[in-house]
């Protein structure tokens, strides 16, 4: 083989390990609520969640947030709570498990495991998608509303819709 040969064939392998190995891009603002809905929905319906929770969502990402920002930026929220059903378990720890599972399914990280906060009246897990660019809370606690879902969007500066 030529040595101009060579030198193409190595750059062209060059060329494809620098694609493959660079981080995929942040998403834009609108694709991190898309996300965020989509994920929160996803969720509320997903079996082992609904299997121990009727929910309600109060806020599905319709305004925006500047509140736990840095000035010039914003995000978005979506927020539901539900009771657990009535004949099923109503402990909180399980109602987190099932959360924690079905995010996991959905490619989510854990970044504060249940473990951390639990005790016989509260169990509370954060997770997360940084390719998507969303965070979800989950809490489940022995009073009413037993689960509190909240879900975010990262903060993005209002440039950047």
């Amino acid at each position: 083989m030529p040595l101009a040969s060579r030198i193409a064939a190595a750059g062209i392998c060059f060329a494809t390990l620098i694609g493959c190995t660079s981080e995929p891009p942040q998403p834009t603002f609108a694709e991190a609520i898309r996300n965020l809905v989509g994920d929160g929905e996803k969720l509320l319906v997903a079996n082992m969640v609904s299997r121990v929770g009727q929910f309600q969502v109060s806020e599905k990402a319709d305004k925006d947030s500047e509140t736990a920002c840095v000035p010039g930026s914003k995000q978005r929220f979506f927020r539901a709570s539900g009771n657990f059903l009535p004949g099923g378990p109503k402990d909180p720890g399980t109602a987190v498990g099932a959360a924690h599972g079905e995010l996991l399914v959905m490619n989510y990280d854990r970044l504060v495991d249940e473990l951390d906060f639990r005790d016989d009246n509260l169990s509370v897990i954060v997770m997360n998608k940084p390719d998507s660019a969303v965070t979800f809370i989950v809490a489940a606690r022995t009073t009413e509303p037993n689960i509190l879902i909240v879900g975010k969007t990262d903060c993005f500066k209002a440039a950047e819709e």
